[in-house]
């Protein structure tokens, strides 16, 4: 429900568009079965104007509920999803992380790799935003218990995250997809749990996003895993 309204809130302009000529379509149509209907010297010719002009005019006013609708969701309902469940752009980029600048290889042009930073795993050496399972490697199957600390000053909320990888590293235009979150701290304890069932066998990068009440977070704790089949 909440990617729901998260994707109308995304593509409103495009709905928008889409129903506002589908409301200059029927808004003509209605109108010219509106004329015919007057100019009609005939009862059957009137009846069958008088018929399409209020199936047009109904299409319109459905026109007309549907962008009212969209308008509610993309400005009250999806602004209420909550932020530990909005899908996180990448890359999230470590300010401490200097990326490697590969040597030139002579043989031809130097291929751009997405920075490792990307997956920068010096956040789980905070204490307070940690995890201590799911650990460096792991490998998951089924129903697993995230395990760790989230307990920064003025802590707000904590949720773990996914994101798939090919090569080791996160596919361009990927983004990381919230699995849950918490709005109590924790520390050394269970943070949740994560159904792998739900994502296909393979390579992950998974972390731990730890956030205050001023929408500040500390670097996330993040580990490469390997889900397996099974569970």
């Amino acid at each position: 429900m909440d990617e729901a309204l998260l994707l109308i809130q995304a593509y409103q302009p495009w709905i928008y568009l889409i129903l506002g000529l589908a409301l200059v379509l029927y808004g003509r149509s209605a109108a010219g079965w509106y004329i015919a209907e007057n100019r009609a010297e005939f009862g059957l010719e009137r009846e069958r104007a008088h018929r399409g002009w209020t199936r047009s005019a109904a299409m319109a006013i459905a026109v007309v509920a549907v962008g009212a609708l969209t308008f509610l969701v993309a400005t009250v309902l999806s602004p209420a999803v909550p932020a530990a469940l909005r899908p996180t752009a990448l890359p999230t980029v470590s300010l401490l992380a200097t990326p490697s600048t590969p040597a030139p290889d002579s043989t031809g042009p130097a291929a751009t790799a997405l920075p490792e930073a990307v997956l920068d795993s010096s956040g789980c050496l905070n204490a307070t935003a940690t995890l201590t399972f799911p650990e460096e490697g792991s490998e998951l199957v089924g129903t697993v218990t995230i395990q760790g600390s989230a307990s920064i000053a003025n802590f707000a909320f904590y949720k773990y995250e996914y994101v798939e990888l090919a090569a080791g590293v996160p596919a361009p235009g990927s983004v990381w997809r919230a699995i849950s979150a918490g709005t109590e701290p924790k520390s050394g304890a269970d943070l949740g749990v994560w159904d792998t069932t739900l994502v296909n066998p393979g390579d992950y990068g998974f972390r731990l996003v730890v956030t205050d009440t001023a929408g500040n977070a500390p670097l996330p704790c993040v580990r490469r895993v390997r889900v397996l089949p099974g569970g």
